[in-house]
C-alpha cells in the first residue's frame, strides 16, 4: 500500500527538479539561503542538491522558489 504514495512523492519531486533546471537564474545561492534565513546552507550544498538531485526538502523548496520568482520575472518583462 505504500507504494503508491512513494510513486507519488517522488513524481512531485522529479517534477520540481525539471522545474528548477529549467528556470533557475545563474546565480542562485545566495537567494536560496536568503530564504532559508536560520537555516543556511554552505553553497556548494546547494549547488550538490541541485546538480544530483539529493533529497533536502528544504533546500528543494527554497530552490523551487527562487526558480518560480525567475520565472515571473522572465515572463513580465516580455
Amino acid at each position: 500500500m505504500g507504494q503508491p504514495i512513494h510513486r507519488y512523492l517522488k513524481k512531485k519531486i522529479v517534477d520540481k527538479f525539471d522545474f528548477i533546471d529549467k528556470w533557475l537564474p545563474a546565480h542562485y545561492t545566495t537567494s536560496v539561503n536568503m530564504i532559508l534565513k536560520e537555516e543556511a546552507k554552505d553553497p556548494a550544498y546547494i549547488r550538490r542538491v541541485k546538480n544530483r538531485r539529493m533529497i533536502d526538502e528544504r533546500v528543494i523548496d527554497a530552490l523551487y522558489k527562487v526558480s518560480l520568482l525567475n520565472k515571473i520575472q522572465v515572463e513580465t518583462d516580455d
